[in-house]
């Protein structure tokens, strides 16, 4: 009896020791394919969650960029709207006396500057002038410089040039002052001579013009030419000289070359232009009472 408890006991010690193998195995399969079962699971998520990310970091960027270049060009549109428009220049008064900015030129248009006596050193005459301008004008006397005189270029040269002419008229001839009314320069700029107010040294109730150069050996240049009609429709349109003033050559009024052949064949196409004194017509002015003497006034 003792041995056959002895043996119970040793068969069930035995059993208890023992695992059972397939409960053991079914449940670390369990555990492993529920590990498989999660790893595969957040790779899916996390291969399904990045592009998306990546698609919304773009189209974040896109929209950002976007909206940085339409605030861009609102701000500039802005600044543009508001700048301040400059004055154009045909709405400025042309002065051409000592009542403007002498650091300044006026502008004619196109280019053609206006320098008065101040910018180009004018000698202050001690006779003074005398003879009022009657305005509007009826005459324009057009001349040149003459004997070989060389057309100049520039604004230094041109003032020089000036300055000589005074100096002659003044020390050698003996005129209160320079001769013409207004000087234009082979680059198309107007030099203030006796101005708008005062009678030239040729003939009161004209307007003297002066190309500085021999145009009898040169060719006055286009931006010379264009000067000159510049200087006149400023004239017309400030009053200054009648509405259908008179265009003459200095040759047509006495025997003289000026203002030489390359001008006179340029100024007797022009609109104005009135041939008087040539080729047996009538006298320049005579219609004024002004005779042959009247031409050669030297006041």
């Amino acid at each position: 009896m003792k041995l056959l408890l002895k043996v119970h006991s040793e068969r069930t010690a035995r059993r208890r020791r023992t695992p059972e193998p397939s409960v053991a195995h079914s449940r670390d399969s369990s555990r492993i394919n529920s590990n498989n079962a999660n790893g595969n699971g957040s790779a899916n998520r996390s291969r399904d969650k990045s592009p998306s990310r990546r698609a919304t970091r773009n189209t974040i960027l896109l929209i950002t960029l976007i909206l940085l270049v339409l605030a861009t060009g609102l701000v500039v549109l802005y600044v543009e709207l508001n700048r301040p428009k400059p004055e154009l220049p045909s709405n400025k008064a042309i002065y051409f006396g000592n009542n403007y900015d002498h650091h300044t030129f006026p502008n004619l248009g196109n280019g053609h500057l206006v320098v008065d006596r101040t910018q180009w050193g004018a000698a202050e005459t001690t006779n003074g002038l005398t003879i009022p301008l009657k305005q509007p004008i009826p005459y324009v006397l057009i001349t040149h410089i003459g004997v070989q005189s060389q057309p100049c270029e520039n604004i230094y040269k041109c003032s020089i040039k000036m300055r000589t002419i005074q100096d002659s008229a003044i020390a050698e001839k003996g005129l209160p002052d320079i001769q013409s009314n207004f000087y234009v320069s082979q680059e198309g700029n107007i030099y203030v001579g006796r101005g708008w107010d005062w009678a030239n040294t040729y003939a009161n109730q004209t307007l003297a013009i002066t190309f500085m150069g021999d145009y009898g050996r040169y060719k006055p240049s286009h931006k010379q030419l264009e000067g000159v009609q510049f200087l006149l429709a400023h004239a017309v349109a400030n009053r200054n000289v009648e509405v259908d003033y008179k265009l003459v050559a200095q040759n047509q009024t006495k025997t003289t070359r000026s203002p030489g052949a390359y001008v006179y064949q340029e100024i007797r196409n022009w609109p104005h232009f009135y041939g008087c004194g040539m080729d047996g017509a009538t006298a320049c002015g005579i219609e004024l009472g002004m005779r042959t003497e009247s031409w050669d006034a030297k006041q």
